[in-house]
């Protein structure tokens, strides 16, 4: 395969307080220790990945987790240096990092900002109080909104918040209030997520015990439906199943994902994906970050993926964007399937999906894959 050479690079931090209860990421909490260590291993991988394969000028870096803001200061500057001395950034490079509001300060926006950060997601989650309880949030309304003033009073310009409905105990009109109060604060993206029951799970658990009670799937609905009426009444556009962005701020580091073109993950349990364009493979890092910080040669296993998958991959993931794709060749009865099923339509020779396309995604998913 004659890859393609990377031009987005993903760096995952592990690290967190406290695992949230509905949290099923690679994410270790009570192993701060740890973060020179693994910074040290970052590093290392990153040179080695710089000397052995393809890249181009980065046109994003997105720091993830966990919680990156977790990160002290001085450690963050170092990494964010290391990053510019080893690698190429555009002039118009979008440098993401995600924030937990809680271990968002001054010193470390500074630090942010002058290691080239322009873009900060934080993880606001929720305003109401019994949700973010059910969900073990360990911040509350007003941190969030502290950590949002303080972020765009230092100079953020690109600010995205995360928020999750369907919580247990919550209702349509704690929902809508906890979207108000988002939108309140102005920022530029917002992602809204379906709370999900992960196998394995604190959250998991505790509903097989009957402590957190099941979400009738009608009100999940009258939550999406919320979300799409005051957001885009607000001048938001829902550009991916569950991501809304002010014209020009589109996450440009999670379109790379949706469009499948070559994305570089670095740390322990990263995931790398690179094509040739017809075929592709994806392989992904040790996930423990003691055992990645040991490791000679993080990479746990990979994968290749023959041309036919590679392409149904690509559709399915190009149909989670309201521009969708241009569909590829040999899936003339799928997408027949679902033009019938009015989840997608042919526009300009494109297939994009339909509103009920957006929101039943996973029927496309089925469908094509």
């Amino acid at each position: 395969m004659t890859q393609r050479a990377f031009r987005n690079l993903y760096l995952h931090i592990p690290f967190c307080k406290h695992k949230c209860g509905y949290c099923d990421f690679n994410a270790y909490a009570g192993m701060d220790r740890l973060m020179p260590d693994y910074v040290d291993a970052l590093e290392r991988e990153l040179a080695a990945a710089r000397e052995r394969l393809p890249f181009e000028t980065l046109d994003t870096v997105y720091l993830g987790g966990g919680t990156p803001s977790l990160l002290p200061a001085p450690l963050a500057t170092r990494l964010l240096s290391f990053i510019r001395s080893t690698f190429d950034l555009a002039a118009d490079a979008e440098v993401t990092l995600e924030a937990n509001p809680a271990s968002t300060d001054e010193t470390k926006l500074a630090a942010w900002l002058e290691g080239g950060v322009n873009r900060l997601s934080l993880g606001v989650q929720g305003f109401d109080g019994r949700a973010l309880a059910v969900l073990e949030r360990r911040t509350d309304a007003a941190q969030a909104t502290s950590a949002f003033e303080l972020a765009r009073s230092t100079g953020v310009r690109n600010i995205s918040i995360d928020l999750i409905y369907a919580v247990p105990f919550q209702s349509l009109e704690s929902w809508l209030e906890t979207l108000r109060r988002g939108l309140a604060l102005g920022p530029d993206h917002i992602s809204t997520y379906c709370l999900s029951f992960e196998e394995g799970t604190l959250l998991w658990r505790r509903r097989a015990e009957g402590r957190v009670p099941e979400v009738d799937p009608d009100l999940q609905w009258d939550h999406l439906d919320a979300a799409c009426v005051e957001l885009e009444r607000a001048g938001y556009r829902r550009y991916e199943v569950s991501n809304w962005s002010r014209p020009g701020f589109e996450s440009r580091h999670n379109q790379a994902y949706w469009r499948c073109v070559p994305v570089y993950g670095a740390g322990a349990g990263a995931h790398s994906y690179a094509t040739d364009g017809s075929a592709a493979r994806r392989w992904w890092n040790v996930a423990r970050p003691r055992e990645y910080i040991a490791a000679a040669n993080p990479m746990a296993d990979g994968e290749d993926l023959a041309p036919r998958k590679t392409a149904a991959e690509s559709l399915m993931l190009g149909l989670r964007t309201a521009d969708g794709m241009a569909p590829p060749a040999g899936f003339d009865p799928e997408l027949a399937e679902l033009v019938a099923g009015g989840l997608i339509a042919r526009v300009d020779g494109r297939v994009v999906p339909t509103r009920r396309g957006m929101d039943l995604h996973n029927q496309i998913a089925l469908a094509v894959l």
